[in-house]
């Protein structure tokens, strides 16, 4: 039941007792923070109220609250704190596999690194959350070698905006935007997004149809990188000032979705930049299958590659 803390009425639902309290003349901020009220765990302040989800489901304020706190709390209490919100997300998502670095960030929970200080490795705090990870390889070392200027990198004829290589050709691909030929080919492609693509592409109107790319891509045993010349920063920055603003949140669901539908199969990456994106595609076309799972969002975010 959904009881009023105001005059004790009782509603069958909880948009009922929201329209309620309509005739306290009360807003539903006031409302909770007042009856519920709730204190922000790094700086004991009182947390603000977006909505109520929001305000139920967030200790701090900030992700960088989150990890100063985890800095400077007690080991056990921080422990026993990131396990549970890892398990949270996990069951409320109904995940199979654990959240990748790139999940972590964009919905403010711990980093792999915080993971790994308390509980050894990411490994074992998924496995005690209940899920597998998403990534579980370490970056071969095989990425500190230098790429061979005579591999060629074939370009899709659509391929609008083509990125330059010094070995090139254009060439029809059955999915994704860039690959290699010859004895370097290892069922791995590139799919070139721009900030605005990367938008669109998991937007209501093509959401579906980047999802059969992403079944033919499985079908065919293949990998196809999801690379993005942005950060999830400058996205959602851009995005702001954008003449038709994207939700998104809900961006940001389809592509977990889609992520874990198809873990094994792809990865989105962000590089930063088109000049990033010329410097990390050829090698992770060569490198092909040593990096299918590796969590490259990781290395990129930490400067390891």
């Amino acid at each position: 039941m959904n009881i009023c803390k105001i005059c004790s009425q009782e509603f069958e639902s909880e948009k009922k007792l929201h329209m309620h309290l309509r005739s306290h003349k009360v807003t539903l901020a006031e409302y909770y923070v007042e009856h519920y009220p709730r204190k922000n765990l790094y700086t004991g302040e009182p947390l603000p109220f977006k909505n109520k989800e929001q305000y139920f489901s967030k200790d701090f304020s900030t992700r960088d609250q989150l990890l100063k706190w985890c800095e400077s709390e007690d080991d056990k209490v921080v422990s026993d704190y990131i396990i549970s919100i890892l398990k949270k997300r996990i069951n409320q998502k109904q995940l199979n596999l654990a959240p990748s670095h790139l999940e972590l960030k964009i919905n403010e929970l711990p980093t792999v690194d915080i993971y790994q200080k308390h509980f050894g490795s990411y490994t074992a705090a998924c496995h005690q959350a209940g899920a597998k990870p998403m990534f579980g390889s370490q970056l071969p070392s095989a990425w500190n070698d230098p790429v061979s200027q005579d591999i060629k990198i074939f370009i899709d004829t659509r391929e609008q905006q083509p990125l330059e290589f010094k070995n090139s050709e254009s060439l029809k691909l059955d999915f994704g935007d860039y690959a290699v030929g010859s004895e370097h080919y290892d069922y791995t492609y590139v799919d070139r997004k721009s900030e605005q693509d990367f938008k669109s592409t998991l937007s209501k109107n093509s959401y579906e149809r980047f999802r059969e790319e992403l079944k033919r891509t499985k079908d065919f045993d293949s990998y196809l990188f999801v690379v993005t010349e942005g950060s999830t920063s400058s996205i959602e920055r851009s995005n702001r000032w954008a003449p038709h603003m994207s939700n998104m949140k809900y961006i940001y669901h389809n592509m977990r979705v889609l992520a874990h539908e198809f873990a094994g199969s792809c990865q989105f990456i962000f590089t930063g930049s088109r000049e990033e994106s010329e410097r990390l595609i050829p090698k992770i076309l060569t490198l092909g299958r040593k990096l299918w799972n590796v969590d490259l969002q990781y290395y990129i975010d930490n400067k390891k590659i």
